[in-house]
């Protein structure tokens, strides 16, 4: 699933700050490992961030945003600016 995406950027000569994944069909610890492995097997730094986009959780963690790991965050997104805020936080420009 995720060897289009390593491919792709490699080809290019692509190298990302960031590493943005929604959580389809996996649970968040799933979604998080896919942004791990993608982190690992494409070349990138370690240290690049990993941010997934939490699709299914409860009212209790909406609006949260939460650090999971090292450089690697979950977003319980209320609405899409907290994922811009979230984003310009961890990557300002």
């Amino acid at each position: 699933m995720y060897e289009d995406a390593i491919e792709r950027m490699m080809d290019g000569f692509h190298c990302p700050d960031l590493i943005l994944l929604n959580q389809f069909r996996q649970s968040i610890e799933e979604a998080v490992g896919t942004g791990r492995r993608i982190r690992t097997t494409s070349g990138i730094a370690k240290d690049t961030l990993i941010v997934v986009i939490a699709e299914r959780y409860s009212v209790d963690l909406e609006g949260k945003d939460m650090q999971v790991g090292n450089r690697e965050y979950v977003s319980y997104s209320e609405d899409g600016q907290q994922l811009m805020d979230l984003l310009q936080k961890l990557c300002p420009v």
